[in-house]
């Protein structure tokens, strides 16, 4: 089993390099596991669709080495005030696994450590 990296990206340059390379233009497939977490935590999931394609929100993204080997990505978007969305995703092939979201009601800046308000 690979070793269990995460690197925080707050560069906007790296951040813009991975969308497009890793996110954009796949077919997003939603994880059981995102359907219980969106359910389990009363997030809705209009409010994650309507946003994952503004990436212009997206001001961190954590890269994680998930347990199977694969590269995660969690994007984190600023909605507003100390209101986050954070996405969590996982390219396969033309795919890309939706594998949760939280909604964060509070700053950030604790989390990812580079990102001042």
């Amino acid at each position: 089993m690979p070793e269990e990296k995460t690197i925080q990206i707050t560069d906007k340059k790296e951040i813009e390099k991975i969308i497009e390379e890793k996110i954009k233009n796949r077919k997003l497939v939603f994880t059981n596991y995102y359907w219980y977490t969106i359910d389990k935590k009363g997030l809705s999931h209009k409010l994650v669709l309507e946003t994952f394609p503004r990436f212009e929100l997206v001001f961190a993204i954590e890269q994680e080495t998930l347990k199977h080997g694969d590269l995660g990505y969690e994007l984190f978007y600023k909605l507003s005030g100390n209101t986050s969305l954070s996405i969590a995703t996982c390219p396969k092939n033309k795919e890309l696994l939706i594998i949760h979201a939280v909604e964060y009601k509070r700053k950030l800046d604790k989390r990812i450590k580079t990102f001042k308000t």
